[in-house]
């Protein structure tokens, strides 16, 4: 049986995914009669170990014991095992050279149980035995022991014994073979848990690298917008970091970290009074400075802080530190306090 099961024997017992493990798929020639491993006898003992597991794919074990020439006598099996955790089960059945089943240490009935020996006593044998030892169940497995202690009898008792047919152990479901996590150095495109993921070798062309930039970032890959620190694009999230921290008094728009900024109303005063014939033209002491443009609307208030009547206006012109109305109020004193509105909502850019 192979070396280096062990590693993966506590995961394989448990772990599910959509493909199933033969519980033969992994099995070495010791997983057949044909290729059991001999245990010689020293000292009228015989020992062996290995692994079986039924998730690892490595489920039958096969020993083969060739007792002395011409003797007859008792064999006492005990079987030991270590499972990868707690209620694993193992069993085991021992035939004669002619697959003749003399006996058998069978499944635990029990649902995990701690029990991790098991014995088998076969009187009057003789010529070669055959053990095969296997995990009970789906999802068992464990590393073993297997002695085997040979007295013979005093005297010799010639059996003959019939040939049988060898049977296994019954079939089973087959486990799940276990989903491994996609590793994104070593990627494996067949692996169904990389699919959409992208490995740390870019590949433009795999579905998990779709929009997704390398790192560091390069111009020439299709799904990458860098930003142009020279002429800044307010839609590419990567320039928003040089754009300078929003005006509250005086929002720019175009500046992204605007959106959503709501502009203040501004109270300003008249400086200058001209009579026309359908009304006054004036002039306020805010501009372009003050954040100021022609979507603004105002009032002209009274000393109560009241719009006056027919004081409403839209700017006509607009310089940096003044801007210029008409309204249809006549006699209004000089210094008369006005508030400017802005249009309603933030403009942020447009992006596509």
């Amino acid at each position: 049986m192979r070396n280096g099961i062990w590693v993966g024997l506590a995961i394989l017992a448990t772990v599910a995914c959509t493909k199933n493990v033969p519980q033969d798929l992994k099995t070495g020639e010791d997983g057949r009669t044909k290729g059991a491993r001999e245990l010689k006898i020293e000292n009228n003992e015989a020992r062996a170990r290995g692994i079986v597991t039924y998730p690892g794919g490595d489920r039958v074990d096969w020993k083969m014991i060739t007792l002395p020439k011409d003797q007859v006598g008792t064999v006492e099996f005990k079987l030991r095992w270590v499972p990868p955790r707690p209620g694993l089960d193992l069993s085991f059945e021992v035939y004669n050279e002619y697959y003749r089943m003399l006996d058998s240490a069978k499944p635990n009935t029990r649902k995990r149980s701690r029990k991790t020996t098991k014995s088998l006593s076969i009187s009057n044998a003789k010529g070669k035995l055959y053990v095969q030892i296997y995990a009970s169940d789906r999802g068992d497995a464990g590393t073993y022991t297997l002695t085997a202690a040979w007295t013979p009898n005093p005297i010799d008792d010639d059996i003959s014994w019939p040939d049988v047919p060898i049977s296994d152990p019954p079939k089973l479901p087959a486990v799940p073979e276990p989903i491994k996590a996609c590793d994104l150095l070593a990627f494996d495109k067949a692996n169904p848990d990389c699919t959409n993921k992208c490995p740390v070798a870019y590949d433009e062309t795999w579905p998990g690298c779709a929009g997704v930039c390398p790192n560091p970032p390069k111009p020439e890959i299709k799904a990458c917008k860098l930003c142009n620190k020279d002429a800044l694009d307010p839609c590419l999230a990567d320039c928003r970091q040089y754009y300078p921290e929003c005006d509250l008094a005086k929002p720019d728009y175009t500046n992204p970290k605007c959106a959503g900024v709501e502009r203040q109303p501004r109270d300003g005063e008249i400086t200058d009074l001209k009579t026309l014939a359908d009304g006054t033209q004036i002039t306020i002491n805010l501009g372009l400075v003050d954040g100021l443009d022609k979507t603004w609307t105002g009032a002209v208030l009274d000393p109560n802080g009241n719009p006056v009547a027919n004081g409403a206006f839209k700017l006509t012109t607009i310089g940096k530190n003044a801007s210029v109305a008409r309204v249809k109020a006549t006699d209004l004193p000089g210094g008369a306090p006005v508030r400017l509105t802005p249009p309603p909502g933030a403009r942020p850019p447009t992006c596509k």
